[in-house]
């Protein structure tokens, strides 16, 4: 009878240890797995109901505040089309120009429209749409009054030249002219640089090609008098690794572009600006 009692313990001390050995295996095994997966952006955004877009509202044609208090330009009806694309809400945060490609690495920002380039060094940081126009890097802008004293990229050397801080404006001018002139870079082009030309403090100032454009067309006082750079164009900037997000803007991009409509926005919203 004892005999019997000890061999019925060690069956029941073996059948605690083969659970408990057994459940050692199982939470192993189950801390092994992978976790739940992150709800991709495009569904976050869904699911919040808004869409969130950083810009830098001081460049119109592409974005700026109209005179009732408004988001527009270019980028701005982009940006709602994108919005109307995943049925969802529109909201613009404003920000300095050189603090968005963090913002949106933060997640503060969902994508960027600001009449962003793509280039090597930004991608290294975020992901870029399909382009949606073409223009040279950069133009120069100067008084009308002083534009014979201007003719060609050497004629910058020892000058005072306005940028916008984190553009490839900026960019180019440091890579060209460091050293060379003196460059001041600024948060915002107008009003700020551009009131500071047309004090005298700038000898000239370095904008987006279609900025300058609008910027002598819009101020008598002021002549684009130098293109600089290589054709390129804007793209919309995406945080990498969202393929879903990356999908809903190209094919807004496309749809605009096929039917015409991209270059109806741009004519209609730089007539707008320039009040005609």
């Amino acid at each position: 009878m004892a005999a019997k009692s000890v061999g019925a313990v060690w069956i029941a001390v073996a059948l605690v240890v083969g659970i408990v050995v057994g459940a050692g295996g199982f939470y192993a095994a189950s801390s092994l797995m992978a976790p739940p997966s992150k709800p991709s952006l495009l569904e976050t955004i869904k699911s919040r109901g808004v869409l969130i877009v950083g810009t830098s509202a001081d460049w119109p044609p592409f974005e700026y505040i109209d005179a009732k208090g408004n988001f527009a330009g270019i980028d701005m009806v982009i940006a709602d089309r994108i919005a109307r694309e995943i049925g969802v809400k529109l909201e613009i945060r404003d920000m300095k120009f050189g603090a968005l490609i963090q913002a949106l690495k933060a997640g503060q920002i969902d994508l960027i429209l600001a009449d962003l380039h793509h280039t090597a060094e930004r991608e290294r940081e975020i992901d870029f749409s399909k382009g949606y126009y073409v223009a040279y890097d950069a133009a120069v802008v100067v008084l009308k009054s002083k534009a014979s004293q201007i003719t060609s990229e050497s004629s910058l050397v020892g000058k005072n030249i306005g940028v916008q801080q984190g553009t490839i404006q900026e960019e180019w001018a440091k890579e060209n002219l460091g050293g060379k002139a003196n460059i001041v870079s600024y948060d915002r082009v107008y009003p700020e640089m551009v009131m500071t030309l047309k004090r005298g403090d700038l000898d000239a100032i370095i904008v987006g090609d279609i900025i300058a454009t609008v910027l002598a067309s819009r101020d008598p006082d002021l002549a684009v008098v130098l293109k600089i750079g290589s054709l390129s164009g804007a793209a919309i900037g995406i945080p990498q690794g969202e393929e879903e997000l990356k999908y809903i803007v190209n094919k807004v991009i496309e749809d605009l572009t096929s039917t015409g409509e991209m270059n109806r926005i741009f004519e209609e919203e730089i007539n707008k600006w320039l009040g005609q």
